[in-house]
């Protein structure tokens, strides 16, 4: 696919960063929509029919206005670059050129996508977006406002290579020693194909004796990798969940055993590994690699070391006041209360 050159692209303060990971509905100002992401197939020469919602959030009547782009990788985040193509999936779409909302009012918008018959089978990927500003036929590049919209991932049927895997997996910042979880993974997946990946599977993490302790979804939010790019994923290894937040109250003290309890909580001690096996593609080809780390929970121990001396020196104590109490009562003669009497 030949891209032109961008002229010019405004930021787009909220729209689309992450967009390539939730399915959530987005809000910008006056207008969300629903969904965010659409993934869809198809045939050269075939017409798509598919719809999105459009909600509006504010309290006056408003009007939108529709536009189209083409969308490529930006470096290794997922976050989309938006391009004007000669002729793509951004030239091959129609909806409405504009609509009107009442307030609170939602409306399903219709959106046609007419392949070619001669399209090139692999990914196609573009954006229909909406703002409350008219599009410019004028403008000569992409210009991109307060606007909103939809990616759209479209697959063409044909003989498509699937090629890519694994360039690195390892703690971030190759972190090996911690003193409490989380423990904080990247890897990096490069696509040579010619059709979008997405890796999905689990990190199995491993304790200093080999044996299985835990399980991590590698992409919980079923990331893409676009054709031609190398996408960086990052995922938590942590034991309970609710705690993945956890800050120490102030005071060195009151630092020191909240963070022995959240250690507890979250208990992990020793050397472990973690092996990352992905599976992507039609085929499922699978893609391994393995990582190390240590987790020592000093703060943990030395107050397992201080309830140890303290029920060690208690009991020691105790005994002795016992036998202390057993050879007085022998020396008197006394029987023990529970002693039996046979008389």
């Amino acid at each position: 696919m030949n891209f032109l050159k961008i002229k010019s692209v405004s930021v787009l303060i909220v729209v689309f960063l992450g967009m390539l990971f939730v399915s959530k509905p987005l809000l910008v100002d006056a207008l969300s929509v629903s969904p965010v992401r659409l993934e869809i197939k198809g045939n050269p020469g075939q017409e798509l029919n598919t719809e999105m919602t459009l909600t509006n959030d504010t309290e006056n009547s408003q009007t939108f206005y529709s536009s189209f782009a083409n969308f490529e990788a930006q470096g290794e985040t997922g976050n989309p670059a938006f391009v004007e193509s000669k002729d793509d999936l951004d030239k091959w779409m129609a909806t409405s050129t504009s609509i009107t909302l009442n307030p609170g009012e939602s409306l399903i918008v219709p959106i046609k996508i007419n392949i070619p018959i001669d399209a090139e089978a692999g990914g196609h990927f573009a954006a229909v977006f909406w703002g409350t500003s008219p599009n410019r036929p004028e403008a000569s590049a992409v210009t991109i406002g307060a606007k909103i919209g939809m990616l759209i991932l479209l697959s063409i049927n044909g003989e498509v290579e699937e090629a890519g895997g694994l360039l690195e997996f390892s703690t971030i910042d190759g972190k090996f020693w911690y003193n409490t979880l989380p423990v904080s993974f990247r890897y990096r997946f490069k696509n040579d194909g010619g059709d979008r990946i997405k890796p999905m599977g689990i990190a199995r993490i491993r304790n200093t004796v080999f044996i299985p302790v835990d399980k991590v979804n590698a992409n919980i939010s079923e990331g893409n990798v676009l054709p031609g790019s190398i996408r960086r994923f990052e995922f938590d290894w942590l034991r309970s969940p609710r705690a993945k937040n956890f800050i120490a109250p102030d005071g060195v003290i009151a630092q020191f055993f909240d963070t022995a309890l959240y250690q507890f909580k979250n208990f992990a001690v020793g050397l472990y590994s973690a092996r990352l096996n992905l599976s992507y593609g039609t085929q499922e080809i699978n893609t391994s690699m393995t990582t190390y780390f240590f987790v020592f929970p000093w703060q943990m121990l030395i107050c397992l070391i201080i309830v140890l001396l303290i029920v060690f020196w208690g009991g020691n104590k105790l005994l002795k006041r016992y036998n202390r109490y057993i050879i007085q009562k022998a020396r008197l003669g006394i029987h023990l209360p529970n002693e039996a009497n046979h008389g």
